[in-house]
């Protein structure tokens, strides 16, 4: 009996130290260093979810979908993606239309890289031309502070926060993004992304926020810009 009592204590204790570090461990909390410069364009958006275009997934998330009628991504092929389309305005104001597919990330290591979500973005300004971004962002420290202990735990929140969660596929931690058309066309450079979290609940999530993405797009040559910025 005193072997099984072992035994048990003994997994209790290995699942507990695991536990703690994830929750604790700095690599999973690491979060991008924000705006590479001045050359930086600027998007500014709202919360896909509560002043967007479109929001849709599964049907099997607490996020509410809309707008009313918008099918759910429910085939095994996409089930687990989250899409939305939203507005854009820059800083100049500039106003365009963004299209995002979120889609879990195979990096995703809970030890070591947190929790990594891929984001595939289409940008349009009418007008100006449209371009593309590839960024995976860590999200564990916007999960461990405020998903966690307000969804699950039942905690009140304890905000408002920001959040730099970029985490690559670029070097440097940053995205990568690259022009399709217009002024943005054969241009390829770098994203990253803030958050502003100011109102956070149950039923909708991050309810209000501000986001900016950061652009920068110098003029690479095709050949040479793969390379230099991908790890």
């Amino acid at each position: 009996m005193k072997y099984i009592l072992t035994l048990i204590s003994g997994l209790l204790l290995g699942a507990l130290l695991g536990v703690a570090t994830l929750y604790f461990n700095p690599l999973t909390g690491r979060e991008a260093a924000g705006p590479g410069g001045a050359g930086d364009w600027t998007l500014s958006y709202g919360s896909p979810v509560s002043g967007g275009l479109a929001f849709t997934h599964s049907g099997q998330s607490r996020l509410p979908i809309h707008p009313a009628g918008i099918p759910e991504l429910w085939e095994n092929t996409i089930n687990k993606m989250l899409l939305s389309v939203f507005p854009v305005i820059s800083a100049d104001g500039q106003r365009g239309v963004a299209s995002r597919l979120s889609v879990p990330s195979e990096s995703t290591e809970l030890l070591r890289r947190g929790l990594v979500v891929s984001d595939h973005w289409v940008i349009t300004i009418p007008g100006e031309g449209s371009l593309f971004v590839d960024a995976d962002n860590n999200l564990w420290p916007f999960f461990k502070r405020d998903v966690l202990p307000v969804w699950y735990l039942g905690r009140a929140w304890s905000g408002p926060r920001s959040y730099s969660p970029t985490a690559g596929p670029g070097l440097g931690h940053y995205g990568i993004a690259q022009g399709a058309t217009g002024r943005f066309a054969e241009r390829i450079g770098s994203a990253t992304e803030r958050y502003h979290v100011s109102k956070f609940n149950t039923q909708r999530g991050a309810d209000e926020f501000e986001a900016e993405l950061f652009v920068n797009l110098p003029e690479l040559t095709a050949a040479s810009a793969p390379d230099e910025l991908a790890e």
